[in-house]
């Protein structure tokens, strides 16, 4: 089924969104900022971007956003995945996140495979914190800087303004750049979808209920030592547990996200023979990733996380979890049937664990 959307950003001005909506436009993809050579985005952020957030939600449009790129590195990336999450936090999004490339000034100086390294690394954070991936380009970018093979299992959001798409596979084509819409002053994207996406996302749960589904964990991979210290010191190695090193092939629960350090650094501290230690995230040997409820608590309990004391303490949070779900739809009628879709979801998420505990 193909679908008509927009893109929008701060050109676009003040939109009249209801006319938007009454215009036959079913989705649009909000700009959130750029994000700099470091992934910084908070100096590139979209004036307009809250406004447009809530304006097409309220117009019963399908609400996606993307970041336009300049980031250098993946490391730069992934912290612009993150800073896209925090701000999209208040907002629940029914098409995906997205990640613009398409600065060639940019991009042709790293080459096609630093290129695509930076690209994977923001559409991996994204659907690490439960948001449905989606990279965007033009036809040109791409086959001069990218490497789309090893860009292959995301989606592809594709511009080419010749009448046709001049690469396969694309889910999103964004056919023209001189649109004419009702409700918007000038100009604006064109874009037809060929997937149907707020039911994909709504099958998957959605972003908001995927986050609250899965628990995060470090997961450790790959051949390169991922040392653990006792505090946020890259001195201070932790030799007192498997010689300061945590396991490949491991997940260990993450206790906090701790950021930035003054190292430049991203610390967390993570569960790993029942205590706590601290980590570096780095790209090439570890990550955050989220587990489900009866994973989640068979990777607790492989880390000594109390035994069953703690597994039984996991499940009455999950269960004081949906308490809290239930009283809010009780208290919100007009939402009842999105507050019961979730608290269903925490309910199967409950007997996971309970589960899991019965075998352990």
């Amino acid at each position: 089924m193909e679908q008509n959307g927009i893109d929008v950003s701060k050109y676009q001005n003040a939109i009249d969104w209801p006319r938007v909506a009454a215009s036959g436009v079913c989705f649009v993809f909000v700009r959130v900022g750029w994000a700099g050579y470091e992934g910084g985005i908070d100096e590139g952020l979209d004036p307009c971007f809250a406004r447009n957030m809530t304006g097409a939600a309220a117009a019963g449009l399908a609400v996606g956003a993307y970041v336009y790129s300049y980031c250098k590195t993946p490391a730069a990336a992934r912290r612009a995945a993150r800073e896209a999450a925090a701000l999209l936090a208040p907002y629940r999004l029914t098409m995906p996140l997205v990640f613009d490339i398409e600065d060639a000034a940019t991009y042709k100086a790293l080459g096609r495979a630093q290129s695509s390294a930076v690209a994977a690394a923001f559409l991996e954070e994204a659907k690490a914190r439960g948001y449905y991936p989606l990279l965007y380009t033009y036809t040109s970018f791409a086959q001069s800087y990218l490497d789309m093979s090893a860009l292959s299992a995301y989606d592809l959001w594709l511009a080419d303004y010749r009448g046709y798409m001049g690469l396969k596979g694309a889910s999103i084509w964004q056919h023209t750049s001189d649109g004419r819409v009702d409700g918007i002053n000038g100009r604006v994207d064109l874009n037809i979808a060929y997937k149907d996406y707020p039911a994909l996302i709504g099958r998957q749960g959605g972003q908001k209920e995927d986050k609250n589904d899965m628990m995060n964990f470090l997961e450790v991979f790959g051949e390169k030592n991922c040392q653990c210290f006792t505090g946020p010191d890259v001195n201070a190695v932790d030799r007192s547990y498997n010689n300061g090193t945590l396991a490949s092939g491991t997940y260990y629960p993450l206790m906090a996200d701790c950021g930035l350090g003054d190292d430049g650094y991203r610390w967390v501290r993570v569960l790993a023979g029942g205590a706590e230690r601290y980590a570096v995230v780095l790209d090439d040997r570890c990550r955050i990733t989220g587990l489900s409820a009866g994973d989640a608590v068979r990777a607790e309990h492989d880390q000594g996380a109390g035994g069953d004391a703690a597994l039984t303490r996991r499940v009455k949070e999950l269960e004081s979890s949906n308490a809290g779900l239930l009283a809010r739809a009780s208290a919100a009628e007009a939402q009842s049937a999105e507050a019961a879709r979730r608290a269903a979801q925490y309910l199967k998420r409950i007997k996971a664990a309970a589960a899991a505990l019965e075998v352990l």
